[in-house]
């Protein structure tokens, strides 16, 4: 059996929505993320929250690129397991497993948040016309999150890392994802 895949930058965004709204601390209305009712955190859910909402920006960049038609993922050595990946109703992404000879789910590899990101400087902003000063902003915010939270608390607990910090949510990770959303939408 094959797996169609020709949806699969709408199925990522609505995932990217789900991890960035999951923890109740963001809620996404009328194509907008925003903060929720803030209430107190156990040092568990806050992890949580900081390792979703931190997941949400990367799936959702990488969903304005499918959408996009960027082809940014490679070809897994090894892959040739499981399920048999088509995409029927796609013609790009068709196209592009067939180029990168990807028969299996498993072959797809979509690389880390810099290489999307990288494929986003190289061609979606200058594809969607994002300004040079748009563009470096995005880079920048992406960069502090690898630096700060991305895998900080993903495969080992630091309690201290654990409090939901609302001025970081709002300076940050509200205007990347509102961009980013731009940026799905156009």
């Amino acid at each position: 059996m094959n797996i169609d895949i020709s949806g699969i930058a709408e199925e990522n965004h609505h995932y990217a929505i789900h991890l960035a709204t999951f923890g109740n601390v963001i809620i996404y209305e009328n194509d907008t993320f925003k903060i929720a009712d803030i209430h107190t955190h156990t040092p568990f859910e806050a992890v949580d929250f900081w390792r979703n909402v931190s997941l949400s920006t990367e799936v959702l960049l990488k969903a304005c690129l499918l959408k996009h038609h960027i082809a940014f993922f490679r070809k897994r050595a090894h892959g040739e397991y499981g399920e048999k990946v088509t995409a029927l109703t796609s013609p790009w992404l068709k196209k592009t497993l067939e180029a990168l000879q990807i028969d299996y789910v498993a072959q797809i590899n979509t690389g880390t948040v810099s290489t999307a990101l990288k494929s986003a400087e190289a061609e979606l902003f200058d594809k969607v016309s994002i300004g040079a000063e748009q563009a470096a902003l995005i880079s920048e915010m992406f960069y502090i999150i690898i630096r700060t939270r991305r895998n900080r608390n993903s495969h080992f607990f630091f309690p201290n890392q654990s409090p939901i910090e609302i001025n970081e949510v709002e300076m940050l990770y509200l205007p990347l994802l509102n961009k980013l959303e731009e940026i799905y939408r156009l």
